[in-house]
């Protein structure tokens, strides 16, 4: 069913067969964390807080991409979208202006260039429940599948099932089966490429835990040995609101920074990936020419 808010989205009811075989190079975009009204809640602490500056900076991104030749396959949020949590009370008012701000901005996209979305943990809650997951897909699609473009196989990842396995354990055990069911498809991608919110690690597979900013470590170990079997060799997430990332063999995980606010050393942006025959490439394509110079503009784009 076609999503009448966003009809650029792209989720398991809009994908379509004709597009797996490999057809040649082509160019998508990755990005995450729009999640509007961090800025003024979390970063100034503005107790009556407004998210005008995520606005812009989705605009920002927008502009940018629309004017991109040869156009993008398609635009990646890996997650948070908004920043106003999905349960019931004192932030859903809230939950429901970011929504209806989100739609607005993201109907601007190019029709030619379709948008996924992929959730994050202020999408879904840090601790998942059955009535968020149902608003989420209510507003953004599905939160975990598979689709192709130009041959090459892309699969969303709802990584807070992997974060608190115990919360949805039907969910769980249902998203596991779905990635073992992926070794099926046929005929056999060009890539297989991964998208999920959380990461797996930040910069090495083996790494401790961080308890918010990574997969606990014996199940992240197992996870990234189930996708490398699967023949993933890239996984994108978001979430830091940094850049960062490493590999698992020779499988790459790139973290990439905020649309919105920026929590670490990198500025606001977007990062741009080539796929080719033999190899994805990828470029983070940065709004500012340094955090303080965003930080002096108030974080607002030039």
């Amino acid at each position: 069913m076609q999503n009448d808010n966003l009809p650029n989205l792209v989720n398991a009811d809009s994908i379509s067969d004709n597009e797996k075989e490999w057809c040649g190079p082509f160019t998508f975009v990755q990005a995450a964390d729009t999640q509007l009204g961090l800025i003024d809640r979390y970063l100034l602490n503005i107790d009556n807080f407004k998210w005008e500056k995520e606005k812009a900076l989705c605009r920002e991104s927008i502009r940018r991409i629309n004017a991109m030749e040869p156009k993008p396959k398609f635009y990646i949020i890996c997650g948070d979208m908004l920043d106003a949590f999905p349960y019931e009370g004192q932030s859903t008012a809230t939950r429901k202006k970011q929504y209806a701000d989100f739609v607005d901005i993201f109907k601007t996209l190019d029709p030619e260039i379709r948008l996924l979305c992929v959730c994050g943990n202020h999408d879904i809650g840090d601790i998942p429940t059955p009535e968020a997951a149902k608003l989420y897909r209510s507003q953004f699609g599905q939160d975990y599948f598979a689709f192709c473009y130009g041959g090459v196989l892309f699969v969303v990842l709802n990584s807070q099932y992997f974060m608190c396995p115990d919360a949805m354990p039907d969910e769980t055990a249902k998203q596991l089966e779905f990635i073992d069911k992926l070794a099926l498809i046929n005929p056999k991608p060009k890539h297989i490429v991964i998208f999920q919110h959380i990461p797996f690690f930040l910069q090495h597979p083996d790494e401790g835990n961080f308890d918010y900013f990574n997969i606990e470590k014996e199940l992240r170990l197992q996870l990234l040995d189930k996708l490398y079997n699967l023949g993933a060799r890239y996984i994108f997430c978001g979430h830091y609101h940094g850049n960062c990332g490493g590999f698992y063999k020779d499988m790459e995980q790139v973290v990439t920074t905020a649309i919105g606010a920026p929590l670490h050393n990198d500025p606001s942006g977007f990062r741009i990936v080539n796929v080719f025959d033999d190899r994805l490439s990828h470029e983070f394509v940065p709004f500012f020419a340094s955090l303080s110079q965003q930080k002096d503009n108030n974080f607002m784009p030039l």
